[in-house]
């Protein structure tokens, strides 16, 4: 299953530590997969104008109904900021519905580390 390369919002400093979050689940139906694809648009749009995005990855299985989706941050406070406003925010709302199951997993990492990937997001949020 294609994994979405690594986009990179802002500058990274190798040296800085920045805040990673995971969101990995799966979907109810493998229907849902062209309304969240459209929606992923909609909010990768919004990431390119947020303050305090680093970069996202993840991946969108059809068949096996996956989820996963890897941001880093500056901090906490940017990815809340960007969380629940704009597209993103509407996105959550619409799909909501459509989701099975929804693991999420936090960490710090340094700026050296990145970008993290998407195995690693899916254990971390297995080992919480």
């Amino acid at each position: 299953m294609p994994t979405v390369k690594w986009t990179t919002f802002s500058e990274v400093n190798p040296e800085r530590e920045y805040f990673a979050f995971a969101n990995v689940g799966e979907r109810k139906s493998v229907w849902s997969y062209f309304s969240l694809l459209m929606g992923a648009r909609n909010v990768a749009k919004q990431l390119e104008a947020t303050k305090g995005a680093i970069g996202v990855t993840g991946r969108l299985g059809f068949l096996n109904k996956e989820i996963a989706i890897v941001g880093v941050f500056e901090n906490e406070a940017a990815l809340n900021e960007f969380a629940h406003s704009g597209q993103h925010a509407n996105c959550m709302e619409k799909t909501k519905s459509m989701v099975k199951v929804m693991n999420k997993a936090s960490w710090s990492v340094l700026g050296s580390n990145l970008p993290p990937t998407v195995e690693d997001a899916i254990s971390r949020t297995k080992n919480k």
